[in-house]
């Protein structure tokens, strides 16, 4: 899983770094799971887990529209990792 960097999370969403970093790590992660002939989780399923986890690493909660704005770009990284990794197939 990537680093987080809780002070510049907001900086690293706006810019989108945040969700290539994400996105690069996923796309390993799922080609080992397609690899090991699992079928890939739902791009939603996993973002939900991912969100979560994230937000729980979080010292105080995270604003409503960080976390918001969070969720939308895990989702779009799996969904580019797992489009990535099937299209390899």
């Amino acid at each position: 899983m990537i680093d987080i960097d809780y002070k510049t999370l907001e900086s690293e969403l706006e810019t989108g770094s945040f969700r290539e970093r994400l996105e690069d790590e996923l796309t390993k992660g799922f080609r080992a799971i397609h690899e090991s002939g699992e079928r890939l989780p739902t791009a939603s399923h996993y973002a939900a887990q991912i969100a979560e986890i994230v937000n729980r690493g979080a010292a105080e909660p995270l604003r409503s529209s960080v976390a918001f704005e969070l969720y939308q770009e895990i989702l779009t990284a799996c969904e580019r990792a797992r489009a990535t990794v099937m299209g390899e197939a």
